[in-house]
């Protein structure tokens, strides 16, 4: 499946890492482009977790937002909520029938993701989709290694619009299969954190 991950943070690192690692044809994007030079020049990421030390060779490292979202069927964004409004203004354009917006965590970014799309008279029917917490217990290290200490193993996560939700959820579960239903966009934001446990490891 082709996956647009969006964003520098260190979930983003993670979900690089672990959506190529599982087959996913993944473009990854973030504001800063020129912080990429080192992952670009070194080939690949270092990343450690349960399973050891490998080398992940990540997708595409695209400069150029709508590139990187084009013709994606899921588009991962593992950050905070400081940075939703200035992305959900340039995403919105951008944005095509079925496509399917992920925010672990949301804190009503969904609401948000919206109605800039509304706001920007895209008519594209997108669904948003959020959960209370990232998928992953992870630190960047230097400029081309992640660590992730632990994987979540639930997420409960809603949907907006509603509608939307059985669709979405089929995208959703071939990348994150620990993915659980909640009523809605709304309940999905206030899920409390502690309702997604994690497996820890040593790494």
């Amino acid at each position: 499946m082709r996956i647009a991950v969006l964003g520098g943070g260190h979930g983003c690192w993670a979900a690089a890492a672990e959506l190529t690692g599982n087959g996913h044809d993944v473009r990854w994007w973030r504001r800063d482009a020129a912080a990429h030079q080192a992952l670009r020049d070194a080939g690949a990421m270092t990343v450690r977790d349960h399973r050891g030390t490998r080398q992940v060779r990540v997708g595409e490292l695209v400069t150029d937002l709508a590139e990187a979202v084009r013709d994606a069927a899921l588009i991962v964004i593992p950050l905070p909520s400081t940075t939703h409004a200035d992305l959900a203004a340039r995403l919105a354009p951008l944005l095509t029938d079925g496509q399917v917006v992920f925010l672990p965590p949301g804190t009503l970014g969904s609401v948000l993701f919206g109605k800039a799309l509304a706001e920007a008279g895209n008519p594209a029917d997108v669904a948003f989709a959020e959960t209370g917490t990232l998928p992953y217990l992870a630190r960047r290290h230097g400029a081309t290694e992640v660590v992730i200490s632990g994987y979540a193993t639930r997420l409960p996560t809603g949907v907006f619009p509603a509608r939307l939700a059985a669709k979405a959820f089929d995208v959703l579960r071939a990348a994150y299969p620990s993915v659980e239903e909640s009523e809605d966009g709304l309940s999905g934001a206030l899920m409390p954190r502690r309702s997604s446990t994690r497996r820890r490891r040593s790494c």
